[in-house]
């Protein structure tokens, strides 16, 4: 099925359940069969893993490699009174993270004997040489790292020296040759045989707790799961079904905390009012496209000590005084981010080449902000549907940003021209590097050959899916109710879409503050349900034309008129 609204886009639907599973599910729960028919779709015969009580996605910590060790090694630093360090990644994950660690090991150590640094990037990811040395002259015999450290062989051994052990928690991708520390917390290394090799790395610190509370016979310290929420849902991690459900599960039970005011985290309370989020209703959207860019906003255009400092705070004024500062670095990101982007547009201008002729973007910036390459490089992505590279040219070494499109590989591509690099890492649709700057002519010349031998992976889209088709009179507050049961979505559990065939629209009108989102009701047959579709005003004759049309929709529900209403909205050709 092809989009009529969103030029390029296909839809396919997915192929139907054996009927018997449905007839089976609906017999067991009593429900819908639409609901059926997306449980025998996502969990096929163990669709119950998807609506059971969440503690029971929830793995053991002891499955995850080095987790006794690292166990042990905690439980004699409490026996010693010793002190600990923690050192966590800059972002939402890694700030997250380390706040679940400190929060976790906080009420079992003597006061002011654990003490957190966050990166920035000035240093890099992962512990850095001052840090090390922080360590060495301030007297600690333990770091633990939150969202880094599985790279960091040099400042780990140089820890080892000095007679600091060093456990590691982290996600990423280990090389072969693993760094000297007493545990390497990670569920991807070669050894795992942990169920959920996607855990965030808020993930990974918060099993670390709770492997130490269960050793130490307490129970595991749930109100720490609103943080665990937090930075699993920033980090686009799965919230699938199988192993994964683990994720799920997590921000579930970090919701629930968040809408019974029984969170750990004052900051996240605090965010959630300065947008006016309902914690009652709160959605994975409101976190990842809200909450999680202001703190990432500190690591961009200020100091990510605040976002830490917010997630950890129990004093109110503090939290207030901490959410306003993030908020001013936020404006100041968001001023920053569009005067790069207005003088990357002015040098594409002046280059004279489309970037969609050309087949990808590459822009060079004396000193420009390295903190909001990234953003700059997907704004550019976005535009021309084509892989963008923006680097800032510092005095002799420069960095970079990578952004992709398509089924294109953009990690693959900096890994097939590694010889020209000082450093590079990342994954299939993001990366970044750094290079010397007499190489970049050469990088430019060679991603140019291999973006023109790989051009047809650029141009291909996925279709998306629609999971069923359905009548206009199943989509009501039951059906609605069922779907709840679902979330939270996200990657690898996308909101449910439904085909509707035979639809017309009336009482149309654009709303919004540019008039961009057009607002009426759809109609089939003796049926009918408001409808919002967002960024959608531009096509008002479409809609208008009287003409019966396919209809690919989401479900929502209308907080002012307190009633169903069909959402996400695509015309399709059959």
């Amino acid at each position: 099925m092809r989009s009529i609204l969103r030029e390029g886009r296909e839809w396919e639907i997915a192929l139907p359940p054996d009927e018997s599973l449905i007839e089976a599910i609906r017999s067991s729960l009593g429900c819908s069969r639409p609901f059926a028919v997306l449980l025998a779709q996502r969990g096929g015969t163990s669709w119950e893993g998807l609506i059971v009580p969440d503690r029971a996605s929830f793995h053991s910590p002891f499955s995850l490699p080095d987790m006794e060790p690292a166990v042990l090694r905690l439980r004699e630093a409490i026996e010693r009174k010793e002190k600990v360090f923690i050192h966590g990644d800059f972002d939402a994950d890694g700030l997250s993270g380390a706040a679940v660690l400190y929060r976790g090991l906080r009420p079992l150590f003597p006061p002011n004997s654990i003490k957190v640094e966050v990166g920035d990037r000035l240093h890099g990811h992962g512990p850095s040489h001052q840090f090390v040395m922080r360590a060495i002259e301030e007297g600690f015999s333990l770091v633990v790292t939150a969202d880094c450290g599985i790279g960091s062989h040099d400042e780990i051994e140089e820890l080892a020296r000095a007679g600091i052990d060093t456990i590691v928690t982290d996600h990423h991708l280990p090389a072969p040759t693993l760094p000297p520390a007493v545990a390497i917390i990670d569920p991807h290394r070669p050894d795992s045989s942990y169920p959920n090799r996607h855990l965030a790395g808020v993930g990974v610190a918060y099993k670390l707790i709770e492997g130490l509370y269960t050793r130490l016979g307490r129970p595991a310290p749930r109100r720490l799961l609103d943080l665990v929420a937090l930075g699993t849902i920033a980090d686009l991690v799965p919230l699938a079904n199988g192993g994964e459900s683990e994720n799920r599960a997590m921000v579930r039970e970090g919701f629930a905390l968040i809408a019974d005011g029984e969170g750990s985290s004052l900051g996240i309370r605090e965010l959630l009012s300065r947008f006016s989020i309902n914690p009652k209703k709160l959605t994975t959207s409101d976190i990842g496209y809200l909450v999680a860019p202001k703190l990432n906003a500190a690591n961009r255009a200020g100091d990510p000590k605040v976002a830490f400092l917010l997630l950890i705070t129990e004093d109110q004024d503090k939290a207030a005084y901490l959410a306003e500062i993030l908020l001013d670095y936020n404006r100041d990101r968001e001023i920053a981010q569009n005067d790069l982007i207005a003088q990357a547009e002015v040098m594409i201008r002046s280059e004279g080449i489309d970037p969609r002729d050309s087949g990808f973007v590459f822009l060079v910036g004396d000193y420009w902000n390295e903190g909001i390459l990234g953003l700059v490089a997907s704004n550019l992505t976005e535009r021309y549907r084509v892989p963008s590279v923006v680097l800032s040219r510092g005095e002799r070494i420069s960095r970079g940003s990578c952004r992709s499109i398509g089924d294109f590989d953009v990690n693959a591509c900096l890994e097939a021209n590694s010889a020209l690099l000082l450093q590079h890492g990342g994954h299939r649709m993001a990366a970044g590097f750094s290079i010397a700057n007499d190489a970049i002519p050469k990088l430019e010349e060679r991603l140019e050959s291999y973006i023109a031998a790989h051009r047809s992976e650029i141009t291909a889209l996925p279709p998306e899916r629609i999971d069923t088709a359905t009548e206009l009179a199943e989509i009501d507050l039951r059906l609605y109710t069922e779907l709840s049961s679902l979330a939270p979505y996200g990657p690898g559990n996308p909101r449910p879409a439904f085909l509707v065939r035979g639809c017309r629209f009336g009482g149309l009108t654009l709303v919004g503050n540019r008039r961009q989102h057009l607002k009426g009701r759809i109609f089939q047959g003796e049926s009918s349900l408001p409808f919002i579709a967002f960024r959608m005003g531009r096509h008002l004759s479409l809609f208008e034309n009287g003409d019966e049309h396919f209809l690919v929709c989401r479900v929502g529900f209308d907080d002012w008129q307190g009633s169903v209403q069909v959402q996400g909205i695509d015309l399709v050709t059959d």
